[in-house]
């Protein structure tokens, strides 16, 4: 987990540590939550904020002028943001729902933001 924040900020330069912050999903299941198993290593690991935020998170990302997703590179992340779309009817009418599952790069994106979302 640490080489995964050990990095250089430019091409050629030397690799090193970014103390940064880790937001985890930091769901009980029984064994150790992920915050403190990554806190452990020295990994400043803060449980993703999520209680009823689901779809306010998802219309502010849906408000961003665009969301820059290099798919050589993070080909799943694409395909999910790409793939995301509101539920329909029967009828084949738009409805206010968005389908849970197959969003685990967007979960990821909407805990990175989540203060810029309660912001505002």
């Amino acid at each position: 987990m640490l080489d995964s924040l050990t990095y250089a900020d430019e091409p050629g330069e030397e690799a090193y540590y970014h103390d940064q912050v880790v937001w985890v999903d930091d769901t009980p299941d029984g064994k150790v939550q992920m915050s403190v198993y990554r806190r452990d290593l020295g990994i400043r690991a803060r449980p993703a904020r999520k209680g009823r935020m689901r779809k306010l998170s998802y219309e502010w990302l849906a408000g961003l002028r665009e969301i820059v997703i290099d798919p050589a590179r993070c080909p799943l992340t694409f395909e999910e943001f790409a793939m995301k779309e509101y539920e329909r009817d029967r009828d084949g009418s738009w409805l206010d729902i968005i389908p849970d599952g197959d969003d685990h790069s967007i979960d990821g994106v909407r805990y990175a933001v989540m203060d810029d979302v309660l912001r505002g």
